[in-house]
This record gives structure tokens, sequence and C-alpha cells, in this order.
């Protein structure tokens, strides 16, 4: 089975379930073909004519590579660069961004949209979300880290929502400079190795009202400006700065803002480690549970995270490695997980292991 013959399947969407021969689940209907699934597929040899995806057989798809190639909107610039290079690249025009900023007053709305939105659209077409946040923990910034990784979650989310490509160019580009309000911030709170105090936090908050002025001050599209304004609200109305509720919050803003806090809640930060996957899992549940996020985009961001598990590798609680082979959607945290010597364990089976980190 030759890889390249399926490498025109990515960014297609699943209509069925595929299995192995075996009957377990590799694929979840609703899934976008990534890289990473079309080498799982192809590891299992799955035939090509058992790949259905939305408006086109694969087989058609795989003999029309001009076509796939035209479909999209992806800069050839960075099409088949390595994802190391993706992020680099990333993170390199952000420092350029923020440089600019300081320097001229407005954000270089062409440098974005140039440079760093196909590298964010395309890393989330090639690579499973897990490998590219995996791949983010080794560069060193805190807040580019961040800006590359809400980036790259709420793209990923908004293709699940089914945005049109129009807004989901918004969305990306709003999840880019969503945080740009932080630059005018006094540098010792970006930088500070303890948690805010209160008077801080209150100075901290301001970059959301002050980053929305600068992306207005800038000429961007309002909904991108109104994102960073927005991220900081809640569906409930215990957000700030203004205690917004349910439809007077953008809809790109409730994305970013559930992209963000599970970005945050997954990264090291100076005075806090990273908190465990199974950990992030069961406290975004709740907030959505508890009308902190938009229950619609919340269940869909639970359900792509349980459908991007199956094939990632993890390292379990008693420092154990394996791979997850089934998800259970009654506990989405407690996969089934095959170990190196051939054994599995189901983690819905017991309390006493979990999930610490997922690998990618």
């Amino acid at each position: 089975m030759e890889s390249n013959k399926y490498d025109n399947l990515i960014g297609g969407r699943l209509v069925e379930n595929i299995f192995d021969a075996g009957g377990t689940l590799l694929v979840a209907k609703g899934t976008e073909l990534l890289e990473t699934h079309l080498k799982k597929l192809e590891k299992f040899r799955i035939d090509i004519d058992d790949i259905k995806i939305e408006g086109v057989t694969a087989e058609e798809s795989a003999n029309d590579p001009a076509e796939s190639a035209a479909s999209g909107s992806i800069s050839a610039a960075v099409h088949g660069i390595s994802l190391q290079d993706m992020v680099r690249r990333a993170e390199e025009r952000l420092r350029e961004i923020d440089s600019f900023v300081h320097q001229n007053g407005t954000v270089p709305l062409a440098t974005v949209e140039e440079y760093v939105l196909p590298v964010i659209k395309e890393a989330t077409h090639r690579h499973n979300l897990f490998q590219l946040l995996n791949e983010l923990k080794e560069h060193g910034d805190y807040r580019y880290k961040q800006s590359i990784g809400t980036a790259v979650i709420a793209t990923s989310l908004g293709r699940r929502l089914h945005l049109p490509e129009a807004e989901l160019t918004l969305l990306t580009t709003a999840a880019i400079l969503y945080d740009i309000g932080s630059l005018k911030l006094p540098s010792f709170l970006a930088n500070k190795p303890l948690k805010l105090d209160v008077h801080e936090t209150a100075i901290m908050k301001q970059h959301t009202v002050l980053g929305y002025e600068l992306l207005q001050q800038s000429g961007v599209d309002e909904r991108v400006a109104l994102v960073a304004l927005q991220h900081h609200e809640r569906e409930d109305g215990s957000g700030y700065p203004s205690g917004l509720k349910g439809n007077q919050i953008d809809r790109l803003s409730k994305i970013v803002a559930l992209a963000d806090v599970y970005m945050a809640m997954i990264s090291e930060r100076p005075y806090r480690p990273a908190v465990a996957f199974f950990e992030v899992m069961n406290d975004i549940h709740q907030q959505i549970v508890q009308q902190q996020f938009d229950l619609a985009i919340g269940l869909t961001f639970l359900d792509s995270l349980l459908s991007a598990q199956i094939g990632c590798d993890v390292i379990l609680s008693d420092e154990r490695r394996g791979k997850i082979m089934l998800t259970n959607v009654n506990y989405p945290t407690k996969p089934l997980i095959a170990l190196p010597d051939d054994a599995f364990i189901d983690l819905s089976k017991t309390s006493t292991i979990a999930i610490r980190e997922i690998v990618g």
C-alpha cells in the first residue's frame, strides 16, 4: 500500500468508522484525516475503497491530486516542511510581530496572513493535535507556545464545527492575535515567576481591552478584535471585562476561550507544573456542565479530543508507556491501553492508574 496514494485524503472527513480486521476502531466517523491517520491506515493495510469521506470517494480523491491541491487555501511555501520547522517558523514570525508592535504601535496584519496563518492551517491539516502540542513543549517562551497552541486548537475545533472557510480564516487569525494586548502590560507581570496577587491580576485583566484597541487601530476585522476583548468572557456571565452572557459573546470568542483554557492547563507555568491530562478533561467537562463554556462547542471539543486519542502514545501515572487502542465515550479519560509487552489495560476498570500525558 503506497502512502503517497493516500496523501490527497488529508483534510477529508470520514463518514464511516474504520475498523481493523479484529474489529478495533482505528479512526472514528467524523474525524478530519491527518497524516498520522493515513500512516495508521497504511500500517493496518486498510483498502482505499473502505475509506469514505464527505462529498467524494477516497478513490476519486486519490486519482485527482491536482483537484485536491487546489481545494485548499494552504500556502505552498509551507507544504511538506517538518512539524518542528512549522513551529519554529511560527514562533519566529510571532517574535517579529511583537517587535513591530513595540516599534510602531500597530499589528502587521499582512505578516500574520502571509506567514503565520498558512503555517497554522497546514499544521492542523497534517498532524495529530497531540503531536503538535507535544512539539510545542520543546520550545521556550510561554507566550509563543500559548499563542501557537491556542491557534492550532481553535482551528481544529473550528473545522470540527464545520465553520465556513472564510469564518475559519477569521478564527485562526483571531486565535493568533487574541493575547496581543499582553504586550501593552508592564513587563514584570509576564516574567513574574510566582502567581500574581490581587492588584497584579487586576492590571493583567486589562490586556483584553488593550488588545481590542490595538487591533482596531491596526484595521483588522471587527470579529478578530472582539476575540481579543472577549476571550475571558464566560457563558454564565462570570467572565471579564464586561460579564457578557450567552449570545452576547461572539462565537469565535467562545471557541478561542476554550482553546486558551485547555492550552493553559496543559502547559507548565513558573508557579505550577502542567496539569495531568485526565484532570484537564475532567475540569473542562465540569466547566461545560456549569455553563461556563458554550455547550455545543464544549461537547464538540471533548469529542474531538476523544477521536484524536486513538493510536496516540501515552505515559501512565505509574510511568509505564503504552498506546491508546480504544476510547470509551462514557469514560473519555479512561481508554483501553496496549502495553509494550503485548498486554492491555482498561483504565475504565481501575481507579489506581490514569493517563498522565498523551505524547502524540
